[in-house]
């Protein structure tokens, strides 16, 4: 019985890993690009506030 509901479940279990696997690298793919974004803002304000 135990066996069967396990072949049942495996496949789900291997879908929702690999969801959750895409999750989490798009995630850490936006955050890098935002992250990425307010250094290229920071720098930009550096570089005006300076020439002021």
């Amino acid at each position: 019985m135990m066996e069967t509901i396990q072949q049942l479940i495996t496949p789900y279990i291997n879908v929702w890993q690999q969801a959750n696997n895409q999750k989490l690298i798009s995630f850490g793919i936006s955050f890098g690009l935002l992250w990425l974004i307010a250094m290229v803002i920071e720098a930009t304000v550096k570089k005006v506030t300076k020439e002021y």
